[in-house]
């Protein structure tokens, strides 16, 4: 059986990856980027932590910040997150209508019988 004329397959290191034993030295004076990303349908702004490597990652809700994490969070931590945030908010609202509520009662007086 006759072999396939095709051209050889190029065996050669790709250039847009890293080797695994390469190491990168880290410039602390670098800047580091400080723009809001996306992770799902939720707004996270991140802000580089002073004198450390690491970075802040925090969850907003208009100009509220949710949650905050040190780590990417996924789609899922911010899920989670928010739905907190709406239950606490139910609950707070569910609060403040029983002491609205009680605060529009009127005082009972009673009257009780006197011993003769």
């Amino acid at each position: 059986m006759p072999r396939p004329k095709t051209p050889a397959v190029d065996d050669s290191a790709r250039r847009d990856t890293i080797g695994l034993h390469s190491f990168v030295k880290y410039d602390p004076m670098a800047p580091r980027p400080t723009t809001p990303i996306t992770v799902g349908k939720y707004v996270v702004a991140r802000r580089p932590l002073l004198d450390s490597i690491y970075t802040l990652y925090m969850l907003m809700d208009g100009g509220d910040v949710v949650a905050s994490w040190i780590s990417h969070p996924s789609e899922g931590d911010c899920a989670t997150a928010m739905s907190r945030r709406r239950n606490a908010a139910a609950a707070k609202r569910a609060a403040d209508e029983v002491i609205a509520k009680a605060k529009k009662r009127k005082a009972r007086v009673r009257r009780g019988t006197v011993a003769a």
